[in-house]
């Protein structure tokens, strides 16, 4: 199977999403970063992933918990 698009690294990911490559390591050791690949000693992102998980950080007011509708 090959991925319709090419498959983003760490620091390629962390540039799309506006954060530094540290943030982005970290969020993936809680758990509360995008979904990634481990493929062999690298870890990879897959470009709709990383847009998926963009759109799940949308706020509608300041004060929205977890949880709660938007």
């Amino acid at each position: 199977m090959t991925p319709s698009k090419p498959l983003l690294n760490t620091e390629q990911t962390a540039e799309a999403i506006g954060t530094s490559k540290s943030w982005l390591e970290h969020a993936r050791q809680k758990g509360t970063g995008p979904k990634y690949l481990k493929i062999g000693a690298n870890v990879r992102y897959r470009p709709e992933d990383v847009a998926a998980w963009l759109e799940q950080q949308a706020r509608s007011r300041i004060w929205q918990f977890d949880g709660e509708a938007a």
